[in-house]
């Protein structure tokens, strides 16, 4: 099923979560909380028993489902797992951007900003730095938020 009508401006890059179980099911569903239902945005699980060439071309297929003229996006859970190995093997002969390390910012900049102008390198760049960017030590932060209301009495 494809997401837009031929030769109407399809400006949508497509986004696949490709992880170890429900995770990708439950990121996608929190993004959505914030964003709203999203179209061209696919989950595949790896489970226990699931070969891992079937796991891939499940892959490959929901990639070519989701190229519907600006390239897809696709977000793995861990370097080294399954699942990125999958999808590197899939990079040799097929051209789409891909990330080891998802988070729940960088997938919601990727939502927000995939039907703009922007091509999908740009996006696979912004999508990197905006997940690192979210990483922040909580305590530091409290310690932080304390110092700076002591300070103001």
């Amino acid at each position: 099923m494809k997401y837009c009508i031929e030769n109407e401006g399809c400006k949508l890059i497509g986004i696949l979560l490709v992880t170890h179980g429900n995770f990708a099911d439950g990121l996608k569903n929190a993004v959505e909380l914030i964003a709203g239902r999203q179209e061209a945005f696919k989950t595949i699980g790896l489970y226990h028993g699931d070969g891992i060439e079937v796991f891939q071309n499940k892959i490959l297929d929901a990639v070519n489902e989701l190229d519907i003229g600006k390239g897809v996006l696709v977000f793995v859970d861990i370097l080294g797992g399954s699942p990125a190995n999958a999808v590197l093997n899939l990079l040799k002969n097929n051209n789409f951007k891909a990330i080891a390390g998802v988070n729940m910012p960088m997938v919601c900049h990727a939502v927000l900003k995939r039907n703009s102008d922007i091509d999908v390198t740009e996006l696979f760049r912004q999508c990197i730095s905006s997940g690192k960017e979210a990483l922040i030590g909580l305590n530091e932060l409290f310690e932080n938020m304390h110092k700076d209301v002591e300070n103001d009495f």
